[in-house]
């Protein structure tokens, strides 16, 4: 019984790969993740419904440090990108 306590591999964590991802303990972005939860819910956990959502909550994440600031394009949301740096020229003009 012994002989397999010590020819057990010792479990080593590896850290994530792009940083920790803090909790939001003081529930800053709290009202972003439940409209997101609550989409998910109403369509059946289709993501594609709730990109909005889903942006909306990183945004905020982003917004009060609990995740760095990333371009949109690298989390996912390339049309949003393009429509932001579309409207950018527009803003100029007025």
């Amino acid at each position: 019984m012994t002989s397999q306590i010590y020819s057990q591999k010792k479990f080593v964590p590896t850290p994530p790969e792009r940083g920790s991802f803090p909790l939001d303990h003081e529930g800053l972005c709290k009202k972003q993740f439940l409209l997101y939860a609550s989409c998910l819910r109403k369509n059946a956990q289709d993501t594609s419904q709730c990109r909005q959502d889903a942006q909306n909550y990183l945004a905020c994440r982003m917004d009060n440090n609990l995740m760095e600031k990333t371009e949109w394009s690298k989390l996912g949301f390339h049309d949003q990108s393009s429509k932001t740096d579309q409207k950018a020229p527009e803003e100029q003009k007025q």
